[in-house]
């Protein structure tokens, strides 16, 4: 099936679906550009959380992402967690909680060809433009490229991060392609017993704080009292991409590219946060969900003064366990 691209409704809102045979995305340029939906049209499943109010939640530019809609897939950009910049010339002025792009309402077109859907929005407090084209490639593969431009004549530290809430299943599995006992560190979990911010850990075991082992590759049942934590792989991953394993074969798998989103973060819910049963693969541009701490670590990205940065992130259904991208989108093929 040729990609379709066309008006449709989520909830309340104005949104922009795009589909081929397999796949189906939906997109909300007004509210942050956010994919809202991903779902498998042969099986309808579902893969990205869903809030269940039926009037959708928006998110105030600054505002409280935790109680607004809170599920999908957001761009977290500049930030992920809420700083104050401190280098020159934004000194003092602060990056909101989970970014700017994901409160503000995005410019959109549908190209003429009606293959591709263009997004693009401008920072506030920043001087970026941020641009993302989607679309899909004959095999049912949903590809979303980026590229920010720095409007300024200075350097600009930044973390672009996937906030992808995928839905979670007892007894699936996060897959990536590092090896066992890869390094990991906490950065945080709602579990004083799991681990406290900055705590060493190896994949896929890990050895608690109160000296239990647990495969966190493995997703647990869902409790109300479930703990929530987030990791962040210490190194670039050896091939860029991961995904999740559902228990009947199903996989949602990522692709990226190492060069400029070497980093992957993963955040495991397991019900304690706001009823939800999910985890998050957070590929991205600089680690430790904000940029002066990725730059502590070392891990951190710059948009050059006047420069620009691109990079892409890619969806792909699958029904076989084993995985691989034999062509990646071609402005990043080299």
């Amino acid at each position: 099936m040729k990609t379709k691209i066309y008006q449709t409704k989520y909830k309340d809102l104005e949104a922009v679906a795009i589909e081929n045979s397999l796949l189906k995305a939906v997109f909300l340029p007004g509210c942050g550009g956010k994919m809202a939906s991903l779902t498998c049209k042969k099986t309808g499943r579902e893969f990205l959380v869903q809030a269940p109010n039926e009037v959708y939640n928006q998110l105030a530019y600054d505002g409280d992402y935790v109680a607004a809609e809170c599920s999908g897939f957001d761009d977290m950009f500049p930030t992920i967690d809420k700083f104050t910049y401190e280098k020159f010339p934004w000194k003092g002025a602060v990056m909101p909680d989970h970014g700017e792009v994901c409160g503000l309402e995005w410019d959109y077109e549908i190209t003429e060809d009606e293959q591709c859907l263009h997004c693009w929005v401008y920072g506030v407090r920043f001087a970026y433009r941020l641009d993302k084209w989607i679309r899909t490639d004959g095999e049912g593969e949903l590809i979303i490229e980026y590229e920010v431009q720095n409007l300024s004549a200075f350097d600009m530290d930044f973390i672009w991060a996937g906030h992808i809430m995928i839905n979670a299943e007892k007894d699936a599995r996060v897959v990536t392609s590092y090896p066992n006992c890869a390094d990991v560190t906490c950065v945080f979990s709602t579990d004083e017993g799991f681990g406290k911010y900055g705590m060493p850990m190896k994949w896929p075991v890990v050895t608690r704080s109160d000296k239990r082992t647990i495969d966190i590759s493995k997703t647990t049942e869902e409790r109300n009292d479930g703990n929530n934590y987030k990791i962040y792989f210490d190194e670039t991953p050896p091939q860029g991409w991961c995904g999740y394993k559902y228990t009947d074969g199903t996989q949602l798998m990522l692709s990226f590219p190492t060069d400029t989103v070497p980093y992957l973060g993963l955040w495991v819910n397991e019900g304690g946060f706001k009823g939800y049963h999910n985890i998050a693969l957070e590929p991205c541009t600089g680690s430790f969900d904000r940029p002066d701490m990725a730059e502590e670590h070392k891990q951190n990205s710059v948009l050059c003064a006047k420069g620009e940065y691109n990079w892409f992130v890619s969806f792909k259904i699958t029904q076989y366990a084993a995985f691989g991208y034999k062509n990646l989108p071609k402005h990043f093929s080299s």
